[in-house]
């Protein structure tokens, strides 16, 4: 399994020289979402990118009998509407505030004469999207290839990676997931998900305090699914 199928929170806008810095802020709008908001659904025009400040936004879509399948949250210093306003499409997914979220958001022309301003930027572009294609691909081979037990591992590994705090071996999430959201990002049920972590649990791979999660032993969990650094 590759290791690092995200981008680490880089701060991308602040490594910027300041000109181009002040640009973005000064042509960027900021706005707030309550929880469970839509910020765009398929179909919609494709002419903002957003960049979060704070809080969390779920990426998804909806199966054919209205099953939704969780693509990946974007958190704080994570760019999203990207592959539509670069490709100057339509929407393809559903944005959602996953919680009280703020955003910037910038039309595409102002964003195309940041680019046109900072090659920087333009590569990190390029990286988070080839990332997020890596990821959808890896997704689809696990769902094929793997069975319940190794996907929800695996999840929990890369939740780790992404949003985990480390103190003397154990990880704890500092964000809260819920069974249905684990669930929906690995193809299972909900009821699926709860049994498999109490067997986590019971094995002593992790500890749970209502939604909020911690890796005790991320060796072994990692071992578990034959990852390695």
């Amino acid at each position: 399994m590759e290791k690092h199928w995200y981008l680490s929170a880089i701060d991308i806008i602040n490594e910027l020289p300041e000109g181009e810095r002040s640009f973005f802020y000064q042509k960027s709008h900021r706005k707030k979402y309550a929880k469970s908001s839509v910020i765009f659904s398929p179909g919609d025009h494709g002419n903002l990118i957003y960049y979060v400040l704070n809080g969390r936004i779920k990426i998804y879509n909806l199966s054919e009998c209205g099953k939704e399948i969780i693509y990946w949250f974007c958190h704080p210093k994570d760019f999203f509407g990207l592959a539509e306003v670069c490709g100057g499409e339509m929407r393809t997914v559903f944005a959602e505030a996953a919680e009280e979220t703020e955003v910037l958001w910038i039309n595409r022309a102002n964003f195309e004469e940041l680019i046109s301003r900072s090659p920087k930027i333009a590569l990190f572009i390029m990286r988070i999207l080839g990332s997020r294609i890596r990821q959808t691909h890896e997704t689809i081979k696990d769902l094929i290839m793997c069975d319940v037990h190794t996907r929800l591992a695996q999840l929990l590994i890369k939740l780790g990676q992404i949003c985990g705090c480390s103190h003397d071996g154990v990880i704890t999430l500092e964000k809260k997931f819920t069974h249905q959201e684990m669930a929906n990002m690995i193809g299972a049920t909900r009821t699926t998900v709860t049994e498999v972590m109490n067997e986590f649990r019971k094995t002593g791979f992790i500890k749970c305090d209502g939604s909020r999660i911690t890796i005790l032993d991320y060796a072994r969990l990692a071992g578990f699914i034959g990852f390695s650094d």
